[in-house]
């Protein structure tokens, strides 16, 4: 039996004993509403039914309790067929959630029929949970913030691991990785120097307004979106949709995903705003160069420019540096430093 199917039996079958014996099913219901995003005519929201496991979100945790902390970011009890109803503007939808607690909202409209929000960049839907099969009919109510650009000059899309956080994915066997992972919350992960300041310059853009919308892909699990989403506002980074993925233990078909899904949420974001150029940053550590080379290739003239953060890796380097040899047509530069880049979209007249 293969190794990857191996693991996802085992990881079902604790689901099904978890669920034999009720653990956790005495929590009370938490919806994890992740950032969605699209325009006036579209929207693009996802989320997830789970108890709520008493997570505590406070950066000065003690190593002890960041441990703990995470062991139930992964360990969560998902809450599948529970009734959702998703309101925005005047529109509702109604869905069921998955065997993982997932729900999902894609809706193309008539313009004429889209909501009318105030806010030039910013948005909200209303989520409520209306029934779960252990709770029977309930009414837990929170809210999606959903990014809808209204004055945008140009998007941005970012890779996370190791290009605005570190993470040591080159680290051998990852294990650098896996301790961060483990044993650290927000407050005491670490942002690149410089990163900040580039990438609010950015969402400012050449009159600083600040209505550029920041895009962030990532093969992380969905577990970990709130440590994410608080590291983002400790370090002062650009509020947006934060695309990671199912983390389970996969099994044969879902293999193909983990390796495909930056590049459909590149290619996602890209077809939603057809008309809106963007600039891709990444890294060399993985394979950021190879999606943002070929998304700029399937969609001509609207890729300002790709930013590839060298991770003083010299075999890596050398790789990005052949393949930005053989490219006259696509904008792509390995920088050192973010106040490298900042210098150069200062000069391309993208920032201030």
């Amino acid at each position: 039996m293969p190794l990857t199917a191996l693991a996802h039996g085992i990881h079902r079958e604790w689901d099904n004993l978890v669920d034999r014996l009720r653990w956790g099913h005495d929590k009370p219901i938490d919806v994890a509403n992740y950032i969605g995003f699209g325009r006036p005519d579209y929207l693009y929201l996802t989320g997830r039914v789970l108890r709520d496991r008493g997570i505590s979100r406070n950066e000065r945790d003690q190593l002890w309790h960041n441990l703990v902390n995470n062991f139930k970011r992964f360990n969560s009890r998902e809450i599948d067929d529970a009734e959702v109803e998703i309101t925005w503007g005047e529109q509702t939808f109604r869905r069921t959630t998955d065997s993982e607690g997932y729900f999902q909202v894609e809706h193309h409209c008539n313009p004429e029929e889209a909501p009318h929000f105030g806010d030039k960049l910013w948005q909200e839907a209303t989520v409520r949970v209306v029934s779960t099969p252990l709770d029977g009919p309930v009414n837990h109510v929170s809210h999606s913030d959903v990014v809808m650009p209204q004055e945008a000059e140009f998007g941005i899309i970012s890779d996370i691991d190791d290009t605005i956080l570190q993470t040591d994915v080159t680290s051998r066997f990852k294990l650098k990785t896996m301790m961060h992972t483990l044993l650290k919350n927000a407050g005491n992960r670490r942002a690149f120097e410089g990163v900040s300041d580039f990438y609010q310059a950015l969402q400012g853009g050449p009159d600083a307004k600040g209505y550029n919308p920041f895009f962030y892909v990532s093969n992380s699990p969905w577990n970990l979106y709130d440590l994410l989403l608080d590291f983002l506002h400790l370090n002062h980074l650009p509020r947006g949709p934060i695309l990671l993925r199912d983390f389970g233990l996969p099994a044969e078909d879902t293999v193909q995903s983990y390796k495909t899904h930056k590049a459909d949420m590149v290619d996602k974001i890209l077809s939603t705003y057809p008309h809106l150029p963007f600039i891709l940053l990444g890294d060399s550590g993985e394979a950021d160069t190879d999606i943002y080379l070929e998304a700029a290739r399937n969609n001509p003239e609207r890729i300002l420019c790709i930013y590839i953060r060298d991770v003083q890796h010299e075999l890596r380097a050398r790789r990005i540096e052949d393949l930005i040899e053989d490219i006259s047509e696509i904008n792509v530069r390995l920088v050192g430093s973010y106040e490298e880049a900042a210098e150069h979209a200062r000069a391309m007249g993208w920032i201030q």
